[in-house]
């Protein structure tokens, strides 16, 4: 049955690409195809040329601007200066780390933000990355099924494939 249809469609796809002579529609002609102006009578402004920037070779380095010595106005005592007038200094508040990120740090991870919930966790690089592997106990984090090789950090985020102690091919997924 598969075979019949496939045959039918292929047919009616066939049929529509028929050239002019087998029952396919002819071409139309110009003057029907909506073209108005008489072959040779279409003109236009003269065509240009440019040079184009010279090439990476070919470019001079940039230098960089001297920089002289701007005299600084001195502040005039009789005017007092509004609050207003001063640019205010952006505050950078220290960085507040957790018991866990100064652990994390310690141990030579990376504390960042990583799944799709985008929590804070220590993401740290495994010593036997790449390692060929054959089961999870072969690697200091995950085997990976289809590399068979261990994990370059832990933990993975995301839908893995990967192979469990006993060797059995899983998918982990974490977020």
């Amino acid at each position: 049955m598969r075979r019949i249809a496939a045959l039918l469609t292929i047919g009616l796809l066939a049929a529509c690409q028929l050239p002019a002579g087998l029952g396919g529609s002819k071409t139309a002609p110009p003057s029907v195809a909506g073209v108005t102006a008489t072959p040779g009578t279409i003109t236009g402004g003269a065509v240009t040329t440019s040079t184009l920037a010279p090439s990476a070779g070919e470019a001079k380095p940039l230098t960089a601007p001297e920089t002289a010595e701007k005299p600084v106005a001195e502040p005039n005592p009789a005017s007092p200066v509004k609050a207003a007038d001063k640019p205010a200094a952006p505050r950078q508040e220290p960085e507040i780390k957790t018991p866990g990120q100064i652990s994390c740090e310690k141990a030579g991870g990376t504390w960042s933000a990583a799944g799709l919930a985008q929590a804070r966790t220590c993401v740290r690089r495994t010593r036997d990355a790449g390692k060929q592997c054959s089961r999870e106990s072969d690697c200091e984090g995950f085997c990976l099924a289809r590399s068979r090789s261990c994990a370059p950090v832990t933990p993975l985020f995301g839908c893995n494939p990967i192979l469990q102690a006993d060797g059995r091919e899983v998918t982990l997924c974490l977020d």
